[in-house]
């Protein structure tokens, strides 16, 4: 079941507190990655678009279930989004805050798989609204509220080719020098810590001058 803490979740938990133990609240600097990192990181399968698929812009949000300032950036989509019909955002799901939030992640990515990146959006949402911790029976709940299927979402969640797409985000995560959530990649460059609404608009204006 997956919302118990299998072999492959203790893993990922391991390997994810080891590259953070918080996240950071101040605005951060951007600093230079290579584009190849760029476009590994754009081709992830644990990255769900929930933007447009062809925007001119692209930018990567990774995040966690259990950080609080990705409550507050995920609460920015809507405008964000909204205001920007030509935006490409892409969601990783990086569980770096230990085995509650790969469960969550686990659960995300199931639901991704099965019902797609409009109906993900609504999940992702709905999932940070859920007050306190959020593991893999919270979001399991949340998925059944929006319609997903149990045992589907359960069997896909604790698949290997979850495990892998979970496995993959982390080590280009790592690779990209993201030490804490919330963390942002646009282009030729990497943001780790919280960006308010009106920055990530002034990134994106950037990108296209």
């Amino acid at each position: 079941m997956v919302v118990a803490l299998n072999r492959r979740c203790l893993s990922l938990a391991i390997a994810s507190l080891a590259l953070t133990r918080g996240a950071q609240a101040s605005e951060p600097e951007g600093q230079a990655v290579p584009i190849e990192l760029f476009d590994e990181a754009r081709a992830l399968g644990a990255a769900v678009p929930v933007g447009s698929a062809r925007g001119d812009v692209t930018l990567i949000e990774f995040f966690d279930y259990n950080c609080p300032y990705c409550r507050r950036s995920a609460q920015d989509i809507p405008a964000l989004l909204a205001g920007d019909p030509d935006l490409d955002y892409l969601l990783v799901n990086f569980a770096v805050l230990g085995p509650a939030s790969v469960q969550a992640a686990r659960v995300a990515l199931g639901y991704a798989q099965l019902y797609g990146p409009k109906g993900y959006l609504a999940f992702h949402l709905a999932l940070f609204g859920v007050r306190g911790g959020t593991d893999g029976r919270a979001a399991l709940e949340v998925a059944e509220r929006l319609g997903g299927e149990r045992k589907r979402l359960a069997a896909a969640a604790d698949s290997a080719r979850t495990t892998e797409r979970m496995k993959e985000a982390l080590r280009v995560g790592s690779s990209l020098g993201l030490s804490a959530t919330p963390a942002f990649v646009m282009g030729p460059a990497a943001y780790v810590g919280a960006l308010g609404l009106e920055r990530k608009r002034a990134l994106v204006a950037q990108a296209r001058a």
